[in-house]
Parts: C-alpha cells; structure tokens; sequence
C-alpha cells in the first residue's frame, strides 16, 4: 500500500498538473502583472506621459466631446488650422475599435493611458496563444514567451513617445502570425478569414506603414511554406490552394481596413493634401538606426538611453533593445537545432536590423529602389519589431527544447562537443566584456565614435563610464548564468525546470531595468488648466463660434481644442495645401503680417496697437482673439475687425487663387464688402452693389446660431438685399450647405474659404461636414464584416452540431 505521504505527493502533482495549462489563470497572470507595473497610474490621478499624445490632446478631447456631449462621429476637425476633414485627412485611431470604446468612456489622461496598457496586455495575450496553440508551447512556457513580448522594450518604450498605433499593431502581430501557421499547417477559408481579420484590425488602428512592414513578414512567410510544399513536401495542389488562400486573406484584411484606407489615400491622390510628394532617398531614410543604435541591441545602455543619447538623430525617445537574455537564446536555438523555419526566423531579425540601418546598409538602397511603398514612408527603424518578435520567438523554442529533454538526452560525444561549444560561448562573452569596458580601445576600433562632434562626445564620455560599463558586466553577469544553466542541463546536473526559472527572472530583471525609465506620471492639470483668459472666452464661445490665434508661447501647439476653443494655427501631416498657402505656410506669416516689428537688436515684438488697423487674413479666418502670454498671465487681445463666421458680402470678383494672398496683403479689394472667387458663380446679384453703400448695407447683415456640432451648424441670417454669404469655414468638397432646406451651390472664396448666393430676406443656412469617400468605403466594409459574421456563425454552429452528433 501507499504511504500517506505517497498519496498526497500524488494529490499535489495531479493538482499542478490539472491546472498549469489552464488558459485563464495565465491570462490573469498577465493582467496582474500589467496592473502591478502601471498601478503608480492606475491607482491615481496622474497620468502617464506620451509626447505624441500631449501634442494632439486637442484630437482626444475633439473627439470625446463629439462621442459624449453631441452623440457624433465627428466627420471635421474643428479646433485646429481653422478646420480640416477627420476621416479623409486620417484622424488618427477614430475607427479603431477599442480607441472609441475608452474615448467614450473615459477622461481623456486615463483613457490615454488605459489604451496602451490594454495593448501591453493583449501582447502579451496573444504571443501566449500564439506558442501554446500555434507553435504547441506548453502553457508555462507560452506564459514566460508572452511575458518576454510584451515586456520587450522595442515594445514597451514606445509608451513614452506616444506611439499608440505602433503599439496596437505591434500588439495584434503574434495573433496574425498565429492564424498565418494555422492557414499554413491546414488551409482552409475559415483559417483564412481569421488572418484577414487580424490583417484587417491592424489597417483600422490607422498605422499603415506598420501594417504595411507586417505584410512584409507575411509574404515572405507563405512565399518559404508555398516552396517548401512543392520542393519538399511535394504537394502542389496544397502549395496553389495555400498561395490563393493567403491572397484571399489579405483581400479580406483590406476589406476590413478598407473604411480607414480608402479615404486617406483618395484625399492624397485628389491633391487635397500638402502631402503625396516623393522626398527622395534622404527623407525616406531618416529616423533610422546608427551604429550606437545598432550596438544598443546587445546592451541598450551603449548609446540609447533617454537622458544620454548621442546616436545619429535628432533625439531619441524609444529603444529597439529586445532583451539580452532573449538574444543569446535566440542565437543559440538556431546553433542548436538549425532547421529551415528557425533559419528563417533569425533571417526576418537580421534583415529587420540591415533595413532599420538605413543608408548605413545596402539593403535599405535596394529596397527604396525596387520595392514599391519604400519611397513613401521615413523612420525605417519602425520595422525593428520584426526583430524582437523573431529573436523572442526563437529563444522560446529553445527553451521548449530544454523543457522536453531534447538537450539532457544527449549522450556520448555530441554532449562533449556541445558543452564544449558552451563554454567557448562563455569565453567569447567574457572577451566581449573585457574590449568594450575599455574606452580607449573601444574609440580607437569605431571611427563612428571618433568623428562625434564635440557635444556628442561629451555625452558619450559621461554615459561610458555612469551607464554603459556597470550595465555591460550586468549582461555578462546575466549571460554566463544563462550559458552555464544550459551547459548544466546538457550534463544533467540541473533540472530544465529550475534552469528555465532562473532565466525567466533574469530575463524580467533585464527588460524592466530599461522598461522603467520609459513610465514617467505626471500632472495632467497643466494641460488641462483653463487660464482666466481661456474661460472668458469659452463661454464667450458658447453663444457665437469663433477662432483665436495663439502666438508663440501662449498656448502649446495644438493647444486650443484642450479648452473648447478653435485655433487658426497648428500641425496637422495632411493640412489642405489651399489653407496652408493662405495662412502663409507653416510659420503663419499672413497672420503675422504688420502685427509683428522688431528691436534694433532683431527680436521680435508684437504690435498690439496695429490689431485694430487690421489684418485681412485674420479677420476673414473669423480670429476674434489673439492669445499672448506677459510673463506668467495670458492676455487675449481681441480683434474687433475679425468677420463673423458667417457674413454678408453684397459684391464679388474673379481672382485666379495665385493672386488672391498678394490682393489681400496689398488690399487689392475690399473684403469686407466682397468676396474674391476663383469662378463665375451659377447666381450673382443683378448689379454690383456702389462701394458709398457696401459697407452700409453689410453692416445691416445679422446672424442667430440655433445649432453648432462638429457635423452640423444651422444658423439663420438676415440679408438687407442680394449677395453673397461668406462662411469662415475652410473650403472642402465634402460641405453641404442647404439655404431653407434646398441645396446650395457652393463657391471657394478668398482662396480657402467658403461663399454661397442669398437672395435678400431670412433664411434658415444649415451646414452640414461629410466625408468625400466614407460612404464608399463603408460599402466594402460593412457588407464583408456582416458576411464574415454570418460565415464564422455558420461553421461554429456546424462544428457545435457536428460534435454534439458525435457524442
């Protein structure tokens, strides 16, 4: 009989057993350890700083707004560059699911946030049923691969800068290279719809050079698993219908997306934009990894850390470090067991780092002269998360292989061989310590760092010694435990088990080290105060719209939308190039005109006392204030010549647009009086009204708002006799304006801006923003969801059928 003792060893053993592969436990695993590294956030008022984010904090409350107070979904952009199309000109993640769900639902500090530590989770989640059902990981071991992805700091950091979309994409990778094996081990449609899903919900997080990189790994996936299925397996059918099955996939990932991409791109190729130029080689390799980047791949503290960066750009805000546990796994899995697909893993990071070089290779010149897309996008290093993907990957799959035994069942001479090898493993990192904690040696071997300028040097000195060196013999330290874990597991002096705990903590302790220095909480008051000025004229807002024109230092840009208000100036990638040349590019000089002078040492004043002399821009952009900042307070100095939003110009001109900015600067006309159109209007008045009259006559003009949402403004006007409304709105096809409930013909007028024909009396002007391609895109959209809805019902309902008949 068995002992007492024997029974519950048993009891134990079957108790772990029953519930270490439970999905559930795994998944709270992660969210706890998600909550636990964020809860500073979580459990407070403070907000995480993302510097993209804070400089379109105005989109965020713009669209909160829209969802909550007006019950829309905002189709133009009010609060900056005088207004501008949402979903054509791409606003951001507006249509990405889970951003409208938390911009709904939260403030916008917490939703911010609560949006990227979501993705953190769902990173995670994913790599997790990625390994456990696509690559047949163990759940412990899938838990530890999906720790390790969504910890990586090539992912992490990315919560500093801002750069939601990367993260989104970034999180849905494992599930799309999850449904990418399924479609490849067995091809089938429903296994193809999935991946198009997952291709699809990456295109809607707005981020489409990310996804476009994505596609990149995905053909080049099934391209190997179409020729392997030919050459190898010798299955040609299976390798034709996987090949059609993918390309239906990928159709179906641009249905999806279709509603986010369609529209953006049709306002490029219409010449909407200011963008859709090729900006040569330079451009398009800008934003890339230099060699101290490249080195910070092994220790991250080589040359890219926040505070001491001194590689080729600008400034550096993330990491492309994957983790240095991780890495020498990585090399290790392919060393020990180098099959074609781990061949190919390791060729997807080592061509993510060649491209992510830039100039520096010659990979990214051959791509930027072949492959099509190249020469439209910069910031190559984006690509970098194929790198920490493919290395996470491979390191999981040896530690797979140390799990099932495969490296303590070696017997005989392999196993010398290999323990061997190890340890010559063990030198050369030794040896790699020893080189690079000398300074001298390490300038005299790498011209990059002799040739720094005098500034950058300085902050590579101080970084060698404070940063590099003591987190250097950290990685040693670190991998030599893990090098000597794996020779112990070789030689059986070690349970795989045991070794793969150690290296699973170190392997936390490496990533979080570089992790914690991208969560930074601040105060989300200071971007959110409202001044006294600021509140004066909200309110003022609320019963009559109008623009103001924040001068440098008064508001940070973007900053109007944070408080209700619409700014004339700002930065948008897509502003409409007709605005853009009447507010004088992107410095604002026609706002600027003789309101500034200078001091005979060349700085720069503003001239409050020429605002009442006027200034044509301002005044037909509808500037009722101009916002500036004395010493600590901000003034808002109002401008009484500014025109309403809408108003009445009893007479007109015929101005081509290249002469309309130099008639305005000059008072080439009156425009007060008149409206300069780029066209013969369908209506005119019968006769120019005589300019002893004109501003009489427009000065008996008056206007009562009834509606003003993002979508829709109703006003009714008062017009003493025949002539034109000017409407301070800027001019895009997409306006519909209907006078007394019947369609007007609407002109552009002053080159950005809006007019229409009203005979004399009341009328009732409604104005209405619509998209140019949304209802287009949404039937591609909508109709292929339904379907894949109705499909995926279906096969579940037969699979559910055919298993209970099974039973």
């Amino acid at each position: 009989m068995e002992t007492k003792k024997a029974v519950e060893e048993k009891r134990g053993i079957s108790f772990i057993s029953k519930y270490s592969q439970k999905t559930w436990i795994y998944t709270v695993a992660l969210a706890v350890i998600c909550i636990v590294i964020f809860s500073g956030f979580i459990f407070s008022d403070r907000m995480l700083f993302s510097s993209d984010q804070l400089g379109g904090l105005d989109s965020k409350v713009f669209m909160r707004t829209a969802l909550v107070h007006h019950h829309q979904f905002p189709l133009w952009f009010n609060p900056r560059l005088g207004g501008m199309p949402t979903i054509d000109a791409l606003f951001g993640d507006a249509l990405y699911l889970p951003s409208i769900v938390f911009s709904a639902l939260f403030p916008v500090p917490r939703a911010i946030g609560l949006k990227m530590i979501l993705h953190i989770f769902l990173a995670g989640f994913f790599f997790f049923l990625m390994l456990r059902r696509g690559f047949k990981v163990g759940a412990p071991l899938a838990f530890i691969g999906g720790v390790f992805y969504m910890l990586n700091p090539e992912f992490f950091s990315h919560i500093y800068p801002g750069h939601d979309g990367k993260m989104y994409v970034i999180a849905w990778l494992p599930f799309i290279v999850w449904r990418l094996k399924a479609l490849a081990d067995v091809p089938t449609l429903r296994n193809a719809t999935f991946l198009g899903l997952g291709i699809g919900i990456s295109l809607l997080t707005s981020h489409v050079q990310m996804t476009y990189f994505i596609l990149w790994g995905l053909f080049a996936y099934t391209a190997i698993a179409v020729a392997r299925a030919v050459a190898v397996q010798h299955e040609k059918r299976r390798a034709l219908r996987l090949g059609m099955l993918f390309c239906i996939a990928v159709a179906i990932g641009l249905g999806i997306g279709f509603i986010q991409l369609f529209p953006s791109l049709m306002y490029i190729r219409d010449a909407f934009s200011v963008r859709g130029v090729d900006r040569g080689f330079d451009y398009a390799a800008s934003w890339s990894l230099h060699w101290p980047e490249f080195f910070s791949l092994w220790v991250p503290e080589f040359g890219n850390t926040l505070d001491y960066y001194w590689g080729g750009n600008a400034f550096k805000l993330n990491s492309e470090y994957a983790g240095g546990i991780v890495l020498l796994l990585a090399a290790l899995a392919v060393a020990w067991k180098p099959r074609p697909w781990r061949w190919f893993w390791a060729g997807v990071a080592v061509f993510a780092v060649l491209y992510s070089l830039g100039a520096h290779t010659p990979v990214f010149h051959i791509a930027y002269a072949i492959v099509p897309g190249v020469k439209k996008f910069r910031a190559c290093s984006m690509i970098m998360f194929w790198f920490s993907f493919s290395t996470i990957l491979l390191s999981l799959l040896l530690l797979k292989d140390m799990l099932s035994g495969e490296l303590s069942g070696v017997e005989g001479k392999h196993k010398g061989k290999l323990t061997k090898r190890l340890f010559i493993v063990l030198g050369v990192i030794a040896v790699l310590a020893v080189i690079f904690s000398m300074k001298d040696m390490l300038v005299g071997f790498f011209p990059f760092i002799a040739e720094l300028d005098t500034k950058k040097r300085q902050v590579f000195e101080a970084n060698f010694s404070r940063n590099f060196v003591p987190m250097l013999w950290l990685w040693f330290f670190f991998a030599a435990i893990a090098a000597g874990l794996i020779i112990a597991v070789l030689n059986k002096k070690i349970k795989p088990a045991a070794a793969i705990g150690v290296i699973f903590a170190m392997g936390c302790i490496d990533v979080l080290r570089v992790d914690t220095q991208f969560i930074k909480l601040i105060n989300p008051q200071p971007y959110f105060y409202a001044e006294p000025a600021l509140q004066n004229i909200r309110n003022e807002m609320a019963r009559a719209p109008f623009r103001v024109f924040s001068l440098p230092g008064a508001l940070p840009q973007n900053g109007e939308g944070i408080h209700g208000l619409e700014g004339v100036g700002g930065f948008h990638d897509n502003e409409l190039h007709w605005y853009r040349t009447f507010r004088g590019d992107q410095q604002d000089r026609n706002y600027f005109d003789k309101l500034v002078g200078f001091t005979p040492k060349g700085e720069a004043y503003l001239k409050a006392e020429q605002i009442n002399q006027g200034n044509a821009f301002l005044d037909i952009a509808n500037v009722k204030y101009l916002l500036v900042r004395n010493g600590e307070e901000l003034l808002a100095l109002e401008n009484r010549n500014a025109l309403g939003r809408v108003s009445f110009a009893p007479n007109f001109i015929i101005m081509d647009s290249s002469r309309i900015v130099p008639a305005l600067q000059s008072g080439g006309y009156d425009y007060r009086t008149t409206v300069a159109l780029l066209a013969d209007p369908m209506r005119k008045p019968p006769a120019p009204t005589p300019d002893s009259l004109a501003n009489a006559v427009a000065a008996l003009f008056s206007a009562q708002w009834q509606r003003y949402s993002p979508n829709d403004r109703i006003v009714r006007v008062t017009v003493p006799l025949d002539g034109f409304l000017r409407i301070s709105e800027v001019y895009y096809p997409g306006w519909k304006i209907l006078i007394d409930g019947k369609p007007a013909s609407v002109n552009r007028s002053d080159l950005a801006w809006m007019a229409v024909f009203l005979p004399k009396g009341e009328h009732v002007v409604e104005m209405s923003a619509h998209s140019l391609y949304l209802a287009k895109a949404e039937l591609v959209t909508f109709p292929l969801l339904a379907f894949l809805c109705l499909y995926w019902c279906t096969i579940g309902l037969l699979r559910k059928r055919k298993n209970g008949s099974g039973g």
